[in-house]
């Protein structure tokens, strides 16, 4: 109960019940001192508050059940990767966030649950955490471009701008760690450490990125592929004959989704670049004199060829520079070949450029010539023809009366 009035000071307050809603008025100016009080608490009883009657019809709205499903979803997704605490609460509230947004809102559940990997993976490159996108897209089961695209409009929606420093060496370290090479999980000849993995493969990428293999490529083939070329070369006597389709059974590698099929082709097809690649280098070694280095045994050379690559990759660009040099001397014919055969390490861009399509020769026809009178009269009609067009046009006319 108020004391006193706020407005004159006096203190003939009483109460008035007006529309079963209490209130104070000064019984000497008038004034309502306290009004809009509901219903109170026993603590606001207790000491004399009033309770305003916009806090006791309150309701805290409840999210819909399809963010709470995609809260635990992504959830879900955060401890498979193995995210802490702090990002896990971050990728939860980011995905809160975006669900929420206009541009999302009205979004079908796949692109929400695509929303959700979107948010994973912005928050793994703001904390640096080496997650490709091709992991997302397998754990989703989710097409990579259509994971691209979601990820754009999040971050064009909400104005993020990602900047991340984790190379390819980071990917690979945690790419080694999918690979079950222990003791307990395949035969003695397959048993490989994860650090041994690692330090060989780092290397393979090493002299990857400086032939250019790694200009444009998606990470995760060709992280798969240096890890099957090391894991061949340390024992290349006894895992020689294994492909790389059995590597991965043994290895127990994830199998990839109906609509990552492609990538175990495209793996294969950097395992044979980076073969390509150790042949180039093999052929210079000089205890070998210049011999043969075929595909499938370049394995049992790698070791060497990593030890002295630097060496041997300026040896064998000089020696094809010198064989270019020789070939365009004795070349007869005036036929320009490919620039980018004259060149031993080239980006796959100008490695496998297209040719321009040469100019077809057009048709000689200017439309000022002579018509012969037989081609005239092939373009006329014959009495029978057009005796015919009669009755058909007549039947027509007939069939619509």
């Amino acid at each position: 109960m108020p004391r006193s009035c706020s407005e004159c000071g006096s203190n003939s307050v009483v109460e008035d019940e007006l529309y079963s809603q209490t209130q104070w008025v000064c019984q000497d100016c008038g004034s309502v001192i306290s009004e809009g009080t509901f219903t109170t608490v026993l603590s606001d009883e207790q000491h004399s508050t009033a309770v305003p009657y916009y806090i006791t019809t309150e309701v805290t709205k409840k999210p819909c059940p399809n963010l709470i499903k995609g809260l635990g979803r992504v959830r879900s997704l955060c401890r498979i990767l193995r995210l802490s605490k702090h990002m896990e609460s971050e990728v939860a509230s980011l995905y809160e966030r975006a669900y929420n947004h206009p541009y999302f809102l009205n979004g079908h559940l796949m692109k929400k649950e695509m929303l959700g990997g979107s948010c994973l993976l912005s928050v793994c490159r703001q904390n640096n955490w080496p997650v490709a996108m091709g992991t997302i897209s397998m754990l989703l089961d989710a097409d990579p471009a259509s994971i691209g695209a979601v990820y754009h409009d999040l971050n064009k929606a909400l104005n993020i701008q990602n900047t991340t420093t984790s190379s390819f060496t980071e990917l690979l370290e945690s790419h080694c760690h999918e690979f079950k090479l222990g003791p307990s999980d395949v035969p003695d000849f397959c048993v490989e450490s994860v650090e041994r993995l690692v330090q060989r493969s780092t290397v393979l990428l090493e002299l990857a990125t400086d032939v250019w293999l790694v200009t444009g490529r998606q990470p995760l083939p060709l992280l798969t592929a240096c890890v099957y070329v090391a894991w061949q070369s340390l024992k290349p006597m006894a895992r020689m004959k294994y492909t790389l389709n059995k590597f991965c059974e043994i290895a127990r590698l994830p199998k990839l989704k109906q609509t990552c099929a492609t990538r175990r082709d495209t793996a294969a097809r950097r395992v044979s670049e980076i073969r390509e690649v150790l042949c180039k280098l093999g052929r210079v070694l000089p205890w070998l004199r210049g011999g043969a280095v075929e595909p499938g045994s370049v394995c049992t050379l790698v070791d060497d060829i990593l030890s002295y690559r630097r060496t041997l990759m300026l040896q064998a660009v000089r020696n094809c520079e010198l064989e270019e040099a020789a070939e365009e001397q004795n070349a007869a014919s005036s036929e320009e070949a490919h620039w980018g055969k004259r060149h031993l390490f080239l980006p796959p861009s100008a490695r496998n450029a297209k040719r321009p399509r040469p100019n077809s020769p057009e048709p000689d026809v200017i439309g000022d010539g002579n018509i012969s009178d037989t081609e005239i009269e092939s373009y006329i009609r014959s009495p029978e023809e057009v005796k015919l067009y009669l009755e058909v046009q007549k039947k027509l006319t007939e069939e619509k009366k």
